[in-house]
């Protein structure tokens, strides 16, 4: 058994049983009822899977958050904090699962595993230098040193030259790999450790011996990554070996220098370079020094703004292939949407579009059943952009599908909600209006999915007249839901109003909703046809948001018996 505890005062202590799905929202047809401008109509999920609870963000407009992290889809662990908006809530269950150790994030980008116990040191830290910090100007006190710094910079200069020379991944890396077998002459062997943008993790990219062999290359040990990846400093070390042993003899001349790569303060890689085992040298030749790694520090750098530039530059080429994906995207999509309003004898039609991207989550249809019934659709997946918009394209022709099988809007709805189900696509739902004119005698049937009321405006006093009947649950929660229906009459100059939510929660400058007293204001202000209706919604739902970004998709159809 397992229960959602409220932790926050007004209801603090409150158990809510989760033996069945529950949704949470701003809406009523939630299981709980959240009245909170801050909480989405349908913000979350929770629904007893196999292993466990599963915790879904329905798309919800400040999302949902287990033990600080921002979900889309989570299994439920015993005791997790749940918030969704500002309120708190407490996972508990009967027989509690024991909980994993956790990755623990450093610098907000890098993963490193938690280690539990002690674990010794393999390698001995001879010199460090912090990779971060802005040192004091160099103080030269003779010609050696003049000769030092003058080494030093023309190897920075030449090794910024090489590296700069090249926009591609593959092959800066491969550049910083020879460049630095080319500087650092006693070295054996080089590895670039980078980080991924997918998982964060760090992983060898490229590992090179002097003879240019390519070889596997070993994850960072523990030791290394929390010198040089959490504390951002350059290192070098010698392996831990007994003295008297001939291994131990030989470390001594083994030493390894890393360097962390550090764009604007976060750890993007790491620089690996092994110094060459010399076979009978005397204990106190080292391969490498202070000034070594010094040198690598600042090649570290160089090659950190390269690094980013090139990240950059794959990422300005993907956005421009994304927009160009997009415009073909939002064709595909217009062609799902009505071309043109059918031509409908004593019917006037009216439809306004506007996506928040390029792409949205909205959608509408209209379709005659037979000769005398037209079908009207309004529409609103569960978020925004190309997954919505994707998802809308399959919906629209299933819908369409159920209508015309069916007949009737509430079995249309059912069928839709099974077809959804069906592709087990839990995290995603469509609320909606479906609604059936007999355009002979003004009869109309509707069923409404979890969606905003239609609005009438009745003839001749233009009294506003919500449909609150026929309204059941969004499709794509329940397997076995039933949609009712409602029946009206539409009089001659009476027209029926369908919208999304994009006009509901226009906001303005100052955070306040369009809202449902202003739609209903706008309706009662608007000329008597269909186009006049929908111009002057659109026009004041513009005015109210003027100066604020488009958040949401915006949907409008008007249907008036004339």
């Amino acid at each position: 058994m397992a229960w959602l505890v409220a932790l926050d005062e007004a209801a603090q202590g409150k158990r809510f049983p989760l033996d069945a799905p529950c949704l949470i929202g701003r809406g009523p047809l939630n299981h709980i009822v959240i009245d909170d401008s801050r909480i989405s109509r349908q913000h979350a999920k929770i629904s007893p899977e196999e292993g466990g609870h599963v915790l879904y963000d329905l798309n919800s407009a400040n999302g949902t958050y287990v033990n600080d992290q921002k979900i889309n889809r989570t299994r439920l662990q015993h005791q997790d904090l749940v918030v969704v908006g500002p309120f708190r809530f407490r996972f508990e269950e009967t027989h509690a699962r024991a909980a994993t150790p956790s990755p623990v994030l450093f610098g907000g980008a890098m993963e490193v595993q938690t280690i539990t116990g002690a674990v010794p040191p393999v390698s001995r830290i001879i010199e460090s230098v912090d990779a971060i910090a802005v040192g004091a100007p160099m103080s030269i006190a003779g010609i050696s040193e003049l000769e030092d710094a003058d080494r030093k910079l023309r190897t920075l200069y030449g090794f910024m030259q090489s590296i700069s020379s090249t926009l591609d991944l593959a092959e800066l890396v491969s550049l910083v790999v020879n460049e630095l077998l080319g500087v650092f002459g006693a070295a054996e062997l080089v590895t670039i450790h980078l980080r991924d943008e997918g998982t964060g993790r760090l992983a060898p990219q490229r590992s090179m011996r002097r003879d240019h062999a390519s070889v596997p290359s070993p994850p960072l040990p523990v030791q290394v990554i929390s010198e040089v990846v959490q504390k951002g400093r350059a290192i070098l070390s010698q392996p831990m070996l007994p003295a008297a042993s001939p291994r131990g003899r030989e470390a001594r001349t083994r030493l390894t220098m890393h360097a962390p790569l550090i764009y604007r303060g976060v750890v993007e890689g790491v620089l690996e370079v092994h110094g060459a085992t010399a076979q009978g040298a005397p204990a106190q030749e080292a391969p490498f020094g202070q000034r070594d790694l010094d040198l690598l520090n600042g090649l570290a750098a160089l090659a950190a703004m390269a690094l980013h530039s090139t990240r950059m530059h794959v990422a300005s080429l993907r956005q421009a292939r994304l927009e160009q994906d997009l415009l073909f995207a939002r064709e595909i999509q217009q062609s799902f949407l009505p071309k043109d309003l059918p031509s409908v004898r004593g019917i006037e039609l009216a439809a306004e579009y506007a996506p928040a991207y390029s792409v949205g989550g909205d959608f509408y249809d209209l379709f005659w059943l037979d000769a005398t019934r037209l079908g009207v659709f309004i529409g609103d997946v569960s978020g925004k952009g190309v997954s919505a918009a994707l998802l809308m394209a399959r919906m629209s022709s299933d819908l369409r599908a159920a209508a015309l099988a069916e007949g009737e809007p509430s079995r249309a709805l059912e069928r839709l909600n099974r077809s959804l189900l069906a592709h087990g696509q839990l995290d995603v739902f469509i609320t909606g209006v479906c609604l059936v004119i007999d355009v002979t005698t003004g009869q109309v049937k509707l069923s409404n999915a979890g969606h905003l009321p239609p609005l009438v405006r009745r003839e001749p006093d233009g009294a506003i007249e919500p449909i609150l009947g026929g309204a059941g649950t969004a499709i794509g929660f329940f397997d076995d839901e039933e949609f009712p229906q409602v029946q009206f009459e539409l009089e001659p100059g009476d027209a029926i109003v369908l919208c999304t939510d994009g006009i509901l929660e226009a906001t303005s400058s100052q955070g306040e909703h369009f809202g449902f007293d202003r739609i209903q204001a706008s309706l009662a202000a608007a000329g008597a046809s269909a186009q006049e209706i929908a111009t002057r919604m659109m026009v004041d739902v513009r005015s109210h948001g003027q100066g604020v970004a488009q958040y949401d998709d915006i949907t409008l159809l008007v249907c008036r018996r004339v």
